[in-house]
């Protein structure tokens, strides 16, 4: 079962537009007005992770398989919605479903965009922290407690980056004691329809490091403690697996299938980068680096796990 990661906020925010990103392309609908998303959209996104594409060099497997995080798109939330108001109250089951909590936070300001609880001047640290509160309080009167979330502070595109927001999210942060990733969902967006060396020239020109939505998914790997494992099968398919840390070799093998849990022997380890380093199994092999493990290993971050399992 992949990850899966609900998109949460009050209308408006920004998180369709965050969806349509996160999916690479425009499943939801976006526009100015409230409750634009009725039914909830899913979309499975692969984790990036460049030892898998260098792993897929040295393999040269016929199929590449990541591992997968899904992201729901959750109608937007208003005052009120855990007794039915606006479209909120049947989503809420949705959300006990999943992993994790991604709340998205209107942090710009645009007239254009209505905005309908605002006490404040939107995109001000007073209205953000408000708006966080009318979507906490719903899920906490819903009965949802106890779920991890990160905030997304949706900026413009000319903010990623500047000082005001940087502590903005300090103070938003410390408040709700969570992680923050401030990003731009219309550039996100926008950059679906780019090349891969037009985004990256692009993201260079504006200073930007990484993609939100890889900032994203890394964030929710880290705070749901999970790593990835890789299998490679007979040299036709290289593939990513997410596992909460501390898991053994038998979990982890239940989680390739349920058959290599049931009839294990043992597994043939070794980190990744040592695979990559000598150029492949084989070799790994002939230098002694794969190691023998049984069912009560804990697996590591980056192995590359050989089942032995039996009839």
């Amino acid at each position: 079962m992949s990850l899966q990661i609900g998109i949460v906020g009050l209308p408006n925010a920004g998180k369709s537009t965050l969806f349509n990103a996160l999916a690479s392309q425009r499943l939801s609908e976006t526009a100015v007005h409230p409750f634009t998303t009725i039914d909830p959209h899913e979309a499975v996104v692969s984790v990036p992770d460049r030892d898998l594409t260098e792993l897929s060099k040295v393999i040269n497997p016929e199929k590449t398989i990541p591992a997968t995080v899904i992201f729901i798109d959750i109608a937007g939330l208003i005052k009120g919605a855990h007794q039915g108001e606006g479209l909120g109250n049947q989503f809420l089951a949705k959300i006990r479903e999943v992993d994790l909590i991604a709340h998205v936070v209107r942090a710009f300001q645009d007239p254009s965009v209505v905005h309908l609880s605002s006490k404040h001047e939107p995109g001000t640290l007073e209205q953000i922290i408000d708006d966080i509160e009318i979507v906490n309080l719903e899920l906490e009167l819903a009965g949802i407690t106890g779920k991890k979330t990160v905030y997304i502070l949706n900026v413009t595109e000319g903010q990623v980056g500047e000082n005001r927001f940087k502590e903005i999210t300090g103070k938003v942060k410390d408040k709700f004691n969570s992680e923050i990733i401030m990003l731009s969902a219309k550039l996100e967006e926008e950059l679906i329809d780019f090349s891969p060396d037009e985004r990256s020239a692009y993201l260079s020109e504006l200073k930007i490091k990484e993609t939100g939505l890889s900032k994203l998914i890394k964030k929710a790997y880290f705070m749901l403690d999970l790593i990835t494992f890789y299998t490679v099968k007979g040299g036709k398919e290289v593939h990513a697996w997410s596992l909460p840390n501390g898991q053994t070799g038998l979990a982890a093998a239940g989680k390739v299938h349920t058959d290599f849990a049931q009839n294990f022997i043992k597994a043939e380890v070794l980190p990744v980068n040592d695979l990559l380093e000598l150029g492949g199994w084989k070799k790994a092999k002939e230098k002694g680096k794969v190691r023998l493990e049984g069912k009560d290993y804990p697996v590591r971050n980056k192995d590359v796990i050989e089942f032995k399992v039996g009839k």
